[in-house]
């Protein structure tokens, strides 16, 4: 985990003093930026203060200020690498000084890292060793970003530490050493299209498929540049670390061993006005930066005239050293002054513990006693709630009954049946019924005619003014077939003057007709309406499946009354001799005829309804 003030200002003077050297002054390098103002004068007197540390923010936007003002390709590599030439480190380059060789300095880098920024560990994986292939001294190492900090916004920052670690030789008069960065983890589709470095070639990087393709610089064509591995474990000095080996298929790893770990292998160099964007064989999304340093031996006569110089710098620096030494001994006894204070705050703080433990024993059994009330008040919650399920659950029951009662019976019949507990069309059964099918006459011409939205309103208000007639009579309104109604009377509520009723609804309909008319009359059309009325046995109930149920009338006396609908005339009323025969007493008939139907063997005398 990182501190706020995560980089120390050894960084900012060292970016200070190369644009000192590279411009001669480093002016307006720290203008405009947040410091301890109650504390510093200037803000340059902060920042180049080696005992103070800075956010990361600052330490951003100073560097790319650099940048800009030195306007240098390799500026990030280049300010490290001048560290240990311009003696930039401040005190610390003294003590660089009583080491003997560059693998002591190698050796000490995670130290020196601790003193410079708090962002990342730094590992010496495998100590410098004479490799005589190379003929070079070798080490290998580690770098880990904390989990709090982002490698792909730290990307100034990994060249800068390369150009810091590339000038440990050269303190002793050595060429610089040689870098490989094998492993890193950044995300290219993070660092390639939104680092201010690559902004500008708009590579529009991407990986999909296994694939990672950008959009090349040169010619502007997606090109594939990387593609997916999986990396694969080595052992170093007896530990378990990834240095770059992979395979291009997922490896088959021990149970309980190391997860497998993709990433992205580079297949091609790009670059652009010789500078490198991508390197052939780089590995991104790495767990962490692996650094494969070179550096020469030294001959012989090197090392013992080095010897020499170290003594003799010994002897100059003794005074810096002891100046250094002093340094850190106030260092020392700031922090002791701060331990004391820590100490007294630790006693007050141990006091207050012991009385927090005292309230949090009285709150404790406050919390127990509460929380037996609570339990017994879960339990009457809990009865009350399984009471109120059921009734929530013999509503819903009732309130779908009622939805679909609405679709056939008037509110009346509706809340009746609700009343009475009755099983609405539960099972089909067989009953003396009375059925009336209804219809305007040459509808089709007034399809033809009309255009729809001037047919949806005439039929929306025809429909309305019948529906309010057939619930008025507590007929069942069965089905609406376009313009046409099939209602029956006897069920779902049994009624004994079912054939009265239903006649007295036939007669009403076409009274309502008549004062319908000179609203049709506008629309050209001459409103007439047939209607066939036929008593029997019948089934009726609910028919179909699961899936969709219907609750409806079969059988060939429902066919009689759509038979006497069908040759019915406008305004007419034509009655089966069943039906009339139950009504000749109360209403004015007529015998028309007798008429043949499908399925009835002697023929149906027929009667019109005088109204």
């Amino acid at each position: 985990m990182s501190r706020l003030d995560c980089i120390s200002n050894r960084n900012t003077n060292i970016i200070a003093t190369y644009v000192s050297y590279r411009l001669g002054t480093h002016h307006s390098l720290f203008d405009g930026l947040p410091y301890p103002a109650h504390e510093y004068p200037s803000p340059e007197d902060f920042f180049l203060n080696e005992d103070e540390w800075t956010t990361y923010e600052n330490f951003n936007r100073i560097f790319r200020r650099a940048k800009e003002l030195v306007n240098e390709p390799n500026f990030f590599f280049d300010c490290g690498a001048s560290s240990a030439n311009l003696r930039s480190w401040g005190r610390f380059h003294y003590f660089v000084k009583v080491f003997a060789t560059p693998n002591d300095g190698f050796n000490k880098l995670p130290f020196f890292n601790k003193n410079f920024a708090d962002t990342k560990e730094i590992e010496i994986i495998l100590p410098p060793t004479y490799d005589r292939n190379l003929k070079k001294i070798r080490t290998l190492i580690k770098i880990e970003f904390h989990s709090d900090m982002d490698p792909n916004r730290d990307y100034m920052g990994d060249h800068y530490t390369r150009g810091i670690i590339s000038s440990i030789p050269t303190i002793w008069g050595m060429p610089p050493a040689s870098i490989r960065q094998v492993l890193a983890p950044y995300n290219p589709e993070v660092l390639f299209n939104e680092e201010p470095e690559f902004i500008p070639y708009r590579l529009d990087a991407t990986i999909e498929a296994d694939m990672m393709t950008i959009r090349h610089p040169e010619h502007g064509r997606r090109t594939i540049v990387g593609e997916k591995v999986f990396l694969e474990t080595e052992v170093v000095n007896g530990k378990q670390a990834y240095l770059g080996k992979y395979n291009k298929r997922a490896p088959n790893y021990p149970s309980g061993g190391i997860d497998k770990k993709e990433a992205i292998l580079i297949t091609e160099t790009v670059q652009i006005d010789n500078h490198a964007l991508l390197n052939a064989g780089e590995i991104f999304m790495a767990p962490y930066f692996i650094l494969d340093v070179t550096y020469d031996r030294g001959s012989l006569f090197h090392r013992l005239s080095q010897i020499s110089k170290i003594r003799e710098n010994n002897r100059d620096s003794g005074k810096e050293l002891v100046e250094t030494i002093d340094q850190l001994r106030r260092s020392m006894r700031v922090k002791n002054e701060a331990c004391l204070v820590l100490e007294k705050t630790n006693t007050e703080l141990k006091k207050a513990t012991a009385r927090l433990d005292e309230y949090a024993r009285e709150l404790e059994q406050k919390v127990e006693e509460r929380t037996a009330e609570l339990r017994n008040a879960q339990q009457d919650l809990l009865q009350l709630n399984r009471n109120l399920e059921a009734k929530v659950k013999d509503q819903v029951i009732q309130l779908e009954r009622y939805n679909e009662l609405r679709r056939y019976l008037s509110p009346k019949l509706t809340e009746k049946i609700l009343t009475s507990g009755h099983t609405f069309g539960a099972e089909p059964q067989r009953k003396m019924m009375t059925v009336v099918f209804t219809d305007i006459r040459s509808f089709s011409n007034l399809t033809d005619s009309l255009e729809p939205e001037e047919l949806f309103h005439l039929l929306d208000m025809y429909l309305s003014e019948m529906i309010k007639i057939v619930h008025y009579h507590d007929g069942t309104l069965n089905k609406i077939i376009g313009d046409g109604l099939l209602i029956f009377f006897g069920d779902p509520i049994p009624m004994e003057d079912h054939v009265e009723r239903a006649v007295r609804m036939a007669i009403d309909m076409q009274k309502k007709v008549a004062d319908l008319k000179d609203h049709f009359h506008q629309y050209g059309h001459e409103l007439g309406v047939g209607i066939g009325i036929n008593t029997g046995f019948m089934t009726v109930g609910n028919i179909g499946s699961d899936m969709h149920r219907d609750y409806t009338v079969i059988g060939n006396q429902v066919n009689v009354a759509s038979r006497l609908e069908s040759i019915a005339k406008p305004g007419q009323i034509l009655i089966s001799q069943r039906t009339c025969s139950k009504v000749r007493n109360i209403f004015e008939t007529e015998e028309i005829g007798e008429i043949k139907v499908k399925g009835i063997h002697n023929p149906v005398k027929t009667h019109n309804v005088i109204w």
